[in-house]
């Protein structure tokens, strides 16, 4: 039997993501799009990627070359993302204003942004695999709280809990793996 499309969606729903704005200058003009579905890829080379539906406006844009930035937004982001995520309300749009990062245009106030290249857009399905080569790294300044995504909400960080993760740069083995086995 088929897995339902909105059960996946539920499920991996529960991996909890930051928000970014994704920006770009074409046309004359800067497009700008939300996204949650952003990762590191490659350490050397250095390599991210972000995967934009096909049928997002900002998907119209997208080829090898083309300069892009990852803006990571912060706690008090969320009206950004909801605006350039076409789903804003409001008369007026909220605040915003992009400056440049080397070739892309950088969000500014973001938690921090990653200026990239595309090199390569990958058929995903009806999401594009674009992988970009990074060129320019901005951390803004702190508080350092990031806008998270996580069961269709937004949320943010209880700085008071947390412990100090392993640094895996170092791992040279992996532990057992366990297995979980699902019942169909």
């Amino acid at each position: 039997m088929p897995l339902d499309p909105r059960a996946y969606r539920d499920t991996i729903g529960l991996y909890t993501t930051g928000v970014a704005v994704i920006a770009a200058h074409a046309g004359g003009e800067v497009h700008a799009m939300t996204a949650n579905a952003v990762s590191s890829l490659s350490l050397e080379p250095l390599r991210l990627l972000f995967c934009p539906g096909k049928q997002a406006r900002f998907a119209q844009f997208l080829a090898p070359g083309l300069a892009f930035s990852v803006n990571v937004l912060r706690a008090d982001q969320q009206a950004l993302s909801t605006y350039f995520a076409g789903g804003w309300k409001e008369a007026e749009p909220p605040p915003f204003r992009f400056v440049p990062l080397g070739a892309a245009p950088c969000l500014e106030g973001s938690l921090a942004a990653i200026g990239c290249v595309a090199e390569q857009l990958i058929d995903g399905g009806d999401h594009w695999i674009v992988i970009g080569a990074v060129r320019d790294l901005h951390a803004g300044a702190g508080p350092r709280r990031p806008l998270l995504f996580f069961g269709g909400r937004y949320h943010s960080i209880d700085f008071k809990a947390g412990a100090q993760a392993p640094d895996l740069a170092s791992v040279s083995d992996e532990p057992e793996h366990l297995h979980c086995n699902a019942d169909r």
